[in-house]
């Protein structure tokens, strides 16, 4: 599931998924990425990755500043989709 986010955040974003998840901060994603203007445009491609996962109405997307990394919000995403043992 997180390897097909990670693959539509980065068609999302116009960008190789190698670029979108290099370690770079979101701010240098952002720079690169052809379609992606504003930090509203990052988190468009997160819910819309999401969506193409069937999974938008059961996650929130975290709170994070440009200086997180991609990974880092996928990770956020992961813990959310994680079953929980109760």
């Amino acid at each position: 599931m997180l390897a097909d986010l990670r693959t539509n955040v980065a068609r999302r974003l116009g960008l190789p998924q190698e670029e979108v998840f290099a370690g770079q901060p979101l701010s240098a994603v952002l720079v690169a990425s052809p379609t992606a203007i504003n930090s509203i445009d990052l988190l468009d491609a997160f819910a819309g990755a999401l969506a193409d996962a069937g999974v938008e109405e059961d996650v929130e997307l975290p709170t994070m500043t440009l200086d997180h990394t991609a990974e880092d919000v996928v990770a956020a995403l992961g813990k959310q989709l994680v079953p929980s043992s109760s």
